[in-house]
């Protein structure tokens, strides 16, 4: 959990070095946890909460110690001192959004009136780096991490036979929307069926919010291709040649 969580112990900060330790207690009676044993919540919590002690002991406010602090759009790619190399971001102007839907400034103003009539009302800002889209590295090929099948029946009903396997995710929605989408066609005339071997013999299941990324873009490149083979079979029927695909000016 440790290790997992280390690469964005940083978070979306330009934080120049970073030094962790942690203690380890074996329980026979251990805690549950929501958020199971992925690290990175862990990881954001420790310097998240670092951020809040520098504003409090600053005298600033939380957010203005994090617009400081985030890692500037110039300085993409960028690597972290915890080894992580962070591809695009810009961080400010998703917390300024944030704080305009929940009407930051109107809340602090709330919560200092209240404070000032002996109540509590707290506040809490957090920004935070997620791992997520796991999939093939240096020259691994990608059917190596994720596999699909598509296939149009008869009927009409396109057919599709994916090796992720969502366990309430939701992504047999989102699979029949690419789907969908693709050929231009309702998404109830597409079915999509996981997690049976039979169908489809490979997958490397559904971990590190990479369902929809990973296991997506290959149910997207299996349309692709059968949509490649049913313009060769189109155009041997009409003794025609194969489209070529339309380039825009």
């Amino acid at each position: 959990m440790i290790a997992f969580g280390f690469p964005v112990s940083c978070g979306a900060y330009d934080i120049p070095a970073i030094h962790l330790s942690a203690d380890i207690v074996l329980t026979n009676k251990a805690p549950t946890d929501a958020y199971r044993g992925a690290g990175r919540p862990e990881a954001a919590f420790v310097v998240e909460r670092a951020i809040d002690l520098v504003a409090r002991e600053l005298g600033k406010d939380p957010t203005e110690i994090r617009k400081i602090n985030f890692i500037k759009p110039e300085q993409f790619p960028y690597k972290s001192a915890a080894g992580a190399v962070y591809d695009t971001g810009d961080y400010a102007p998703a917390l300024e959004k944030a704080m305009d839907i929940i009407g930051y400034q109107q809340l602090r103003a709330e919560q200092a009136q209240k404070r000032a009539e002996g109540k509590l009302m707290g506040i809490g800002v957090s920004s935070y780096i997620e791992i997520c889209g796991f999939g093939p590295k240096g020259s691994a090929p990608v059917g190596l991490y994720e596999s699909a099948r598509v296939r149009v029946e008869q009927s009409g009903t396109v057919m599709v036979y994916t090796g992720s396997s969502p366990h309430g995710q939701g992504e047999e929605t989102s699979f029949a929307q690419i789907v969908a989408e693709e050929f231009t066609i309702p998404v109830e005339s597409v079915m999509v069926l996981h997690g049976d071997t039979d169908s489809t013999p490979e997958g490397r299941g559904t971990y590190g919010s990479r369902t929809t990324a990973v296991g997506g873009s290959a149910v997207y490149n299996a349309v692709q291709r059968l949509k490649e083979k049913m313009k060769q079979i189109a155009a041997h029927m009409l003794e025609a040649s194969v489209p070529l695909a339309r380039i825009s000016a």
